[in-house]
């Protein structure tokens, strides 16, 4: 009963996310109560609340069928990762600024930090002792 809960929250996080990542016109977002008028704003929307609802049904999906605990670090670099899909598809949708290539490229530089630290712990981790 429980993991068919945390399945369920997870689509419905999935679906959520899709529909903002992928919506064209970020102004009537139907049930969802945020109104994206300027293109900055439905970039930072589309790319922060899309990306982490997908970022996070992953992790619950990956939750509910893993029995192995996931790093901190590595939780974050999805999240990052996730959000840094939701900022490429703003690109398409809302353009390019400086503001935006900046925080994409701080999201992509802070994803691949976590996934080298994430990588040297788990070598220094000693399964002997």
């Amino acid at each position: 009963m429980l993991k068919a809960c945390i399945i369920f929250s997870a689509l419905c996080l999935f679906t959520i996310g899709c529909y903002v990542m992928f919506k064209p016109d970020l102004s009537d977002l139907g049930f969802i109560p945020v109104v994206a008028t300027n293109p900055e704003t439905a970039s930072e929307f589309r790319s922060l609340f899309a990306g982490s609802f997908i970022a996070y049904a992953y992790l619950l999906i990956r939750y509910a069928f893993s029995y192995n605990s996931i790093s901190i670090a590595l939780i974050i670099a999805y999240i990052m990762g996730f959000i840094a899909i939701g900022r490429i598809v703003s690109f398409f949708y809302e353009g390019f600024n400086i503001f935006g290539l900046l925080v994409f490229s701080g999201e992509i530089f802070l994803m691949l930090i976590l996934l080298l630290a994430h990588k040297k712990r788990k070598n220094e981790i000693s399964y002997f002792s």
